[in-house]
């Protein structure tokens, strides 16, 4: 037993003297690590505070305009992928991917377009009989005012002649009284100017009827035209015409749909779209416009307020920086509408083992320069350094 317990001790002993000499030489490279004047830091880590005269912050790539996504709309399918690839550049409305609805949207446009065309045909039918009834009654009219015109004539020359005769006659009976004819004689005289007198007031009762009769079919007339014009009015407003137009137009905007084009002028960055792929769950390509780039930096909330008091005085010059990068971007701040307003958490991460994976930042937006972002717009996304320094 005494043994034993020997042996337990000195297994102690050297568990200790194990750890101690573990500990010291931790100890020493991290120590040694932190004092080392000419340690240079992680290029994609951001090492805490810096010098007062520059910000450090972790960044990455990115168009001006941002990368579009190209969604096809939920519960459909990818029937046909034109041929897009990695780097093709997209004009606006350039065609990306037919849906498998596209057949069954372009039936909807020709049922449609077929309802229109009848429905303009019956209206048309309708509009012509229209017309021919206003026609016919109107011809009734004109056929009306002319046989009045015509029959008022020779009854008004009738009257005229039957009002001579009537004067002669009284005339007559005038010089006789005078001339004091025989009775026989008189009597005969007043008899033709009895006769005169009747048949002067016949014709004029006569003229009075036709007028009446005339002015009558023409009230006729008249009416006929206008409940023609009322009828073809009717007709035409009944007539779905503008409506029927419509379901032409909403079916050909959702069969234009069916095809997927490039809703911006761009660079295809990725394509993840296959044939046969259901739609609406992720986007068949990304594509950005290269043109112009930006590295969107992420500058720790306590370096904000003194990178802002730079750019309060002027533009703020920045440096990008990464391993695969062939050499340095270079790019400006150019005014504090390029720094946001809001304190989030980062989205680029720092590849140290010990450095936090949580930090709160804002986001500060570096316009490159050209030729700056000729270089930049090969690496979307890169995980970059960038180094702010005022003027």
């Amino acid at each position: 037993m005494p043994h034993a317990r020997t042996g337990n001790a000195l297994t102690t002993v050297l568990i200790m003297l194990v750890a101690l000499a573990a500990g010291g030489v931790a100890g020493y490279f991290v120590g040694g690590r932190a004092n080392k004047p000419d340690a240079k830091p992680d290029q994609n880590a951001n090492t805490g505070p810096t010098p007062r005269d520059r910000v450090t912050a972790l960044g990455r790539l990115q168009p001006e305009g941002g990368v579009v996504p190209v969604f096809g709309p939920p519960g459909d399918r990818i029937a046909k992928l034109y041929p897009v690839a990695p780097g093709s550049l997209l004009k606006a409305g350039d065609p990306i991917a037919e849906l498998a609805s596209y057949k069954d949207r372009q039936l909807e446009v020709q049922v449609a377009k077929t309802q229109l065309k009848e429905v303009t045909a019956a209206r048309d039918a309708g509009k012509r009989s229209g017309e021919k009834r206003i026609r016919a009654a109107e011809a009734e009219l004109n056929q009306a005012k002319a046989n009045k015109v015509s029959d008022l004539a020779a009854i008004d020359a009738k009257l005229k002649a039957v009002e001579l005769q009537a004067k002669t006659a009284a005339k007559q009976v005038e010089r006789l009284k005078s001339l004091k004819t025989a009775a026989e004689d008189m009597e005969r005289v007043e008899l033709l100017q009895a006769q005169a007198n009747a048949e002067l007031a016949a014709t004029q009762a006569t003229r009075d009827k036709t007028r009446i009769t005339y002015e009558e079919a023409e009230k006729a007339a008249q009416a006929k035209i206008d409940a023609a014009r009322a009828e073809l009015e009717e007709a035409l407003a009944r007539a779905p015409i503008e409506s029927s137009k419509e379901k032409v137009a909403i079916a050909e905007q959702l069969c234009a749909m069916t095809i997927l084009k490039s809703p911006v002028t761009g660079t295809v960055l990725k394509v993840t779209g296959r044939e046969g792929q259901p739609t609406g769950m992720e986007p068949i390509l990304q594509l950005a416009e290269l043109g112009k780039m930006t590295a969107v930096a992420e500058v720790y909330e306590s370096d904000v307020e003194r990178l802002a008091s730079w750019v309060r005085g002027g533009p703020v010059t920045a440096e990008v920086t990464n391993p695969a990068l062939p050499k340095a971007l270079k790019g400006v701040v150019r005014s504090e509408a390029d720094i946001t307003r809001m304190i989030s958490r980062n989205q680029v991460f720092a590849m140290g083992p010990r450095e936090d994976a949580d930090r709160r930042v804002v986001e500060v937006i570096v316009h490159l320069d050209d030729a700056s972002a000729a270089g930049a717009g090969r690496f979307v996304g890169l995980q970059v350094t960038v180094a702010f320094v005022p003027k």
